[in-house]
């Protein structure tokens, strides 16, 4: 196990995902103009459109490529790797309960909650990259995604496309459920390696 935590490196992960929630408190609605492509000229895209990349790019990166002795440990390692994500992300929501449930005054839950969301999605589209493309090219979706969003996503009066899911607001059951559906698909994925050949 303590290899794991090693090759794993956890403390790293914790740190960013750590600085994902800091960054949500600090920056809450802050945003960026940016033109659009997608109905509007232009619009005021959220910063929290971009900070969840850091964690489910980060997570992807302390997943490192796989070592050969892997193959062979007793424990099941794809297990384990599914499992960091599951923690990723109910870490996130863990610190996000609270806000949400309007403990701490003075804060805008829905940021959070967006956050929250947007997690989900891109670690799930992370995970997915890694088992269809390989480590070094699973991060391509989930920025790719963000990107598309940012310039294509939102229509009139800067309101989001349907399929937006990272621009929606955080009402929106389809995007919740989208993301949630990215992520099980992952982490499936993940924990297939596990499965006998």
């Amino acid at each position: 196990m303590t290899w794991w935590l090693r090759t794993r490196r956890v403390h790293l992960l914790a740190i960013v995902t750590i600085g994902l929630w800091v960054a949500t408190l600090l920056l809450g609605n802050a945003s960026l103009p940016l033109p659009q492509l997608g109905g509007a000229t232009s619009a005021n895209v959220p910063v929290i459109l971009f900070a969840p990349l850091a964690p489910a790019i980060t997570l992807n990166t302390c997943y490192g490529t796989s070592a050969p002795i892997e193959s062979t440990a007793l424990r099941r390692v794809a297990a384990l790797d599914s499992l960091l994500a599951v923690t990723v992300v109910a870490g996130m929501a863990a610190a996000t309960a609270p806000i949400a449930a309007g403990w701490i005054n003075g804060v805008q839950d829905d940021v959070f909650e967006q956050a929250l969301r947007n997690l989900i999605c891109y670690t799930g589209l992370a995970l997915i990259g890694r088992a269809i493309a390989g480590i070094h090219v699973s991060t391509v979706l989930p920025t790719l995604l963000a990107l598309i969003v940012s310039v294509f996503g939102y229509g009139a009066e800067q309101v989001a496309h349907w399929w937006a899911w990272p621009a929606a607001g955080a009402s929106d059951t389809l995007s919740w459920v989208g993301s949630a559906a990215l992520l099980l698909v992952g982490l499936r994925y993940t924990a297939k390696g596990d499965f006998p050949r």
